[in-house]
């Protein structure tokens, strides 16, 4: 590409200019290089004249995910490729339904439909069902192709209405398909809070479509004079992550990036505000008369605010908590059920952020919903009576919503929202965790070849820390809806691992376990690795809580079924759940692991980073003496530990008690805090036959921050 400009004329950071300039640069260069020889790769495979060519058993093992587990079928390409993924952007998370057509492994089946309504195909109809949805996506390359140069968004606007017929052709695999065959039309920007973030960024009003949405940035590319995967590229080095900084010592779950869908019961008004919300896909509130519900700083000045406005009868509380959700909380893909009294009459998915429209005559508070599917259903039980209520930790309620919602057809299923999940890499994992590279790829290999393993040391090494991390550096993803975390614990029990019975109203009822409905989820997208993390796990009853489980974590015997304890049902657990376990080595008041329970995990011991080449980069960053002095003396303490009969390696300080400082924050005063109330009180602990060398050891620490 060429541009007159030079850098005299580059007045303004991430003008057009500014985004030409900085694709001159020798990364961006070496990218759009790389971006364009995967293309080509992409299309001698992939491209519309070869799909055209595809029939029978190779058309189905070609495009979708398939019994012969090659990685070479169109599907895995576009979602799991990780240069593929890097380059034209991710559409990770969901299951292999949202493709239209898989082979389902515990079936043996091609399978279609969706997790709640799955339709089971013989080869000949799974055939039929792809070239169905090949000669759609050909259909629409073709339309694409032969519509000429889009040069505003009224060309992408009509060139979607002769797309918009085509089933299928709002899921995010295709319009990834089409942002690889036609780049300079479209941006590789697919879910919609990406589009959404860069839109915003770029001050322009996002259109409803998505196809539409990646045509706004793909403009925005062209003006700029530039590749739009290589200012997919710059965006994502210099905006997308701005102002999101790595905090990973701030979170041992490893979720900072991440918000899982939240769900929502919303009470219409009347029919007349429901007609409208269904006419114009919005939902209403009220309390007009205290304005802009944005302008509040706080649920408290909401609650002033009504109380001043109405009356002071009342505290408010909940109104105030409504306005405050239905402003800042709710987020674009939030799912909505809509009822009036005890019906429940539709479902919707947020699609744009809050707003007070002043014009309107009333109800001038609104959220953009795109309501899916409308009509009348009866509500399981006593429905709650309030205007809005975040029903998301319900999850058993929430089940029984969505069984009633069940898509008729694939349009409905491809409605469904797609969450823009960070990718994660083996990269970020080292950056993240002070562990050398050698030791992540034991661990990740381990873990991938037994299944099982359990992470063991002393408190501090960052066990959970590296858990989910461990998780999704595997998966490629930080895809929450693939990680489960729980805790073992004294009480914790079969009935609430697998199944066991619970009262109800009406007598009792068999409920199903956190691991049995983990495994039920993995076995419908058996294409995907999924990771059941267990924190604790010494501190339960093992035998107790795993049952015939003893057997079905092994690896040689997953997806064998035993018949379950309560239930009429045989119950297996698939090849693709991993279990990573936690266990504190020092705590000396748990039981040892049970010898059978042992020989199903791999242990992994993880020691004190402080010799890493991560710690000792963070170290040097704080640039502080007394840091510096009071980590020599933990590690000559650790030492000390090491070499003491009664304790040894499994009881060293670990360096997660140290993380998460800045040149700001790390002083005296911080450091003192840590030795006084979390290093003394455990030495006390480890050493309460041996008071002396508390002493010894307690006045070392305190000497090292002086």
């Amino acid at each position: 590409m060429t541009n007159p400009l030079s850098k005299e004329d580059v007045s303004k950071k991430y003008s057009p200019e500014w985004f030409y300039e900085e694709a001159q640069n020798s990364d961006c260069l070496l990218f759009e290089q790389k971006a364009e020889q995967l293309r080509n790769n992409f299309i001698n495979r992939f491209g519309i004249e070869q799909l055209k060519a595809l029939s029978g058993k190779d058309l189905l093992t070609s495009l979708f995910y398939n019994d012969e587990g090659n990685k070479t079928n169109l599907c895995y390409m576009l979602e799991m490729d990780r240069d593929i993924r890097e380059t034209f952007g991710g559409i990770s998370g969901g299951s292999a339904y949202k493709f239209g057509l898989f082979f389902h492994k515990k079936t043996q089946k091609w399978t279609c439909g969706s997790p709640l309504k799955p339709v089971i195909l013989e080869e000949e109809d799974a055939i039929l069902k792809a070239e169905e949805i090949r000669n759609n996506l050909v259909k629409g390359a073709e339309i694409i192709s032969s519509f000429g140069d889009l040069d505003s968004v009224a060309d992408y606007q009509k060139l979607y209405s002769k797309l918009e017929h085509i089933s299928g052709i709002n899921t995010v695999w295709r319009m990834k398909y089409y942002q690889i065959l036609f780049p300079t039309l479209f941006a590789p920007f697919y879910g919609q809070n990406n589009q959404l973030d860069v839109l915003q960024f770029l001050k322009q009003k996002p259109s409803d479509i998505p196809f539409i949405r990646m045509g706004q940035i793909a403009l925005f590319a062209k003006q700029c004079n530039v590749s739009t995967v290589v200012f997919g590229y710059i965006y994502g080095k210099y905006v997308g992550y701005k102002d999101k900084p790595n905090n990973v010592s701030q979170n041992s779950l490893s979720d900072e990036n991440i918000r899982n869908t939240h769900y929502w019961m919303y009470t219409v008004f009347d029919d007349d505000s429901w007609n409208e919300c269904r006419q114009k896909n919005i939902m209403v509130i009220g309390m007009d008369d205290i304005g802009d519900y944005a302008r509040y700083n706080s649920k408290e000045s909401l609650r002033q605010a009504l109380i001043n406005v109405y009356d002071g009868n009342t505290s408010r509380k909940n109104q105030a908590l409504m306005a405050w959700n239905f402003a800042r909380t709710i987020a674009v893909d939030d799912v909505i059920f809509a009822k009036r009294g005890n019906t429940l009459v539709g479902k919707g998915i947020i699609t744009g952020g809050y707003v007070f429209d002043d014009s309107r005559p009333k109800y001038k508070n609104i959220r953009n919903v795109k309501w899916i599917q409308v009509g009348e259903w009866e509500h399981p039980g006593n429905a709650v009576s309030k205007r809005l209520t975040d029903i998301t930790p319900y999850t058993e309620y929430i089940d029984k919503l969505n069984a009633l919602f069940v898509p008729d057809d694939l349009d409905d299923i491809d409605a469904q929202p797609e969450i823009d999940y960070p990718l994660y890499t083996p990269e970020d994992f080292l950056s993240d965790v002070y562990m050398n590279e050698n030791d992540y790829e034991t661990l990740a290999s381990v873990l991938k070849a037994k299944k099982n393993i359990i992470l063991q040391g002393a408190p501090g090494v960052g066990k959970t820390f590296t858990a989910k991390r461990l998780a999704y550096s595997m998966i490629g993803a930080k895809i929450s809806d693939r990680v489960q975390m729980i805790q073992f614990h004294q009480s914790y029990s079969y009935e609430d691992f697998i199944e066991g019975y619970r009262p109800t109203e009406s007598g009792f009822t068999i409920k199903k376990g956190a691991f049995y409905k983990f495994c039920k989820k993995a076995e419908e997208d058996d294409e995907n690795d999924y990771f059941f993390i267990i924190d604790e796990i010494n501190r339960g009853n093992l035998s107790k809580i795993f049952g015939e489980l003893f057997m079905l974590i092994e690896t040689d015997k997953r997806g064998i079924e035993l018949q379950l304890l309560y239930s009429d049902e045989k119950f297996s657990v698939p090849q693709n759940v991993y279990i990573i376990g936690m266990m504190n080595t020092a705590d000396r008041s748990l039981a040892m692991l049970d010898y059978a329970l042992r020989r199903r995990f791999s242990f992994i011991t993880m020691k004190p980073g402080f010799n890493t080449q991560g710690f000792h980069t963070y170290q040097d960053s704080l640039n502080s003496p007394i840091f510096n002095r009071l980590i020599s003396c933990v590690k000559q303490l650790n030492v000390n530990i090491t070499e003491d009969a009664s304790l040894g390696e499994g009881f060293c300080i670990g360096h997660s008690y140290f993380c998460g400082m800045t040149k700001e924050t790390v002083s005296e005063q911080a450091l003192a805090s840590i030795v006084e109330f979390e290093l003394i009180p455990l030495l006390k602990e480890y050493w309460f036959d041996e008071p002396t060398k508390v002493i010894e050891w307690s006045d070392r620490l305190r000497s090292a921050i002086k």
